[in-house]
């Protein structure tokens, strides 16, 4: 009984040491000198050891479960992602690797310093984007090293953000006038951002909560051959509709029939480059083969006419990335690599592509 003695000792559970000590005692006797009457005595011990073996088990299930997730790389196809379903496409980056990328964004609400300083203390960070008639815009959790208390002493101290209980049990702050749910502790932070609120609609029809509701979501088949070795991926559901509009706003009308798209940006090799540069490779699928190969018709003929563009222009940098070399048939999909990009020339193609 000296290994049960040792664990009761290690959680401190003084209020059953004493019942316990007695209990090794009586089945010490037990061993030694076996007597019919004390076998109900030694089934109580038994069923005492049961009970409490099953609510130590229930308590570490129950521990998991509600742990925060942890994802500092790229997930693959059994991994279970902490961002709600019903999104258009979902996002991974590897932040630490893709500062020459996102130092040319900026986030809702931040200057330019408050932005650079949260980058600074994330490592990882996943986000799904939402399509425009959903209520959401992105939601966005992320891993790091982040002054929780002094964040939350100065939520607190605003009138500008107030404190919500949240269905998972935790509170998060939210702001009216910026559309915005934070939550934050020392290694994790969950964003939500929302879109205007139609006058005549109820705050239900607004969700703020910008925890993820259990049981996440998982990657499509292929997404972790794609994004092995990335600083940023993701992939877009049902796409067409989005990027049709974007190219018909840069004077293109063409249809884009994909049913997903898979996007993967990598570092290429750094020596004898001055900036660091990237190639994206993207990953039309599409309904069949016959789609698959007019689709590719129609790349190859465009390709020809237009060919690469050098300037920073909105659609010399479209051109780039779907002209720079030929596409690569693969079943029912494109396979497309672009030239090498600067992180400028990158974090411009994704805000063309931005909800």
């Amino acid at each position: 009984m000296t290994i049960m003695h040792t664990i009761i000792d290690v959680i401190n559970l003084r209020f059953f040491t004493t019942e316990l000590h007695g209990v090794a005692r009586s089945f010490k006797t037990i061993l030694m000198f076996p007597s019919v009457k004390r076998v109900p005595k030694v089934r109580c011990v038994l069923r005492g050891y049961i009970l409490y073996l099953l609510f130590l088990l229930a308590f570490l299930a129950l521990s998991c479960k509600t742990a925060p997730k942890t994802m500092l790389t790229m997930p693959d196809e059994t991994s279970s992602i902490p961002l709600d379903s019903g999104a258009l496409g979902y996002l991974f980056i590897d932040v630490k690797n893709s500062r020459p990328i996102l130092q040319y964004f900026n986030f809702n609400g931040m200057d330019d310093k408050q932005f650079q300083q949260m980058l600074d203390s994330t490592q990882f960070a996943a986000a799904a984007l939402y399509p425009p008639l959903s209520p959401r815009r992105y939601q966005l959790v992320a891993w790091g090293d982040y002054p929780s208390s002094r964040a939350k002493m100065a939520l607190g101290a605003s009138k500008d953000w107030k404190k919500n209980p949240s269905a998972s049990g935790d509170w998060y702050w939210y702001s009216e006038q910026l559309r915005l749910s934070i939550a934050i502790n020392q290694k994790q932070a969950a964003v939500l951002a929302v879109r205007k609120k139609p006058a005549d609609a109820s705050p239900d029809d607004i969700p703020t909560d910008p925890f993820f509701t259990a049981p996440g979501v998982t990657a499509p088949k292929g997404f972790g051959e794609i994004s092995k070795d990335a600083v940023l991926s993701g992939w877009f559901d049902s796409p067409g509709p989005v990027i049709n509009q974007k190219l018909q706003s840069f004077g293109v009308p063409f249809e884009f029939p994909a049913e997903r798209l898979f996007i993967s940006l990598f570092p290429l090799d750094k020596e004898q480059q001055k900036e660091q540069r990237y190639q994206a490779r993207l990953k039309i699928q599409l309904a069949n083969d016959r789609q698959a190969r007019a689709l590719l018709t129609v790349f190859t003929l465009a390709r020809n006419f237009l060919g690469p563009q050098t300037d920073s222009d909105n659609l010399a940098v479209l051109a780039s990335i779907l002209f720079a070399n030929p596409p690569v048939l693969e079943g029912k999909n494109l396979n497309i690599s672009t030239a090498a990009l600067s992180g400028k020339e990158l974090a411009l193609l994704l805000k063309m592509f931005s909800l």
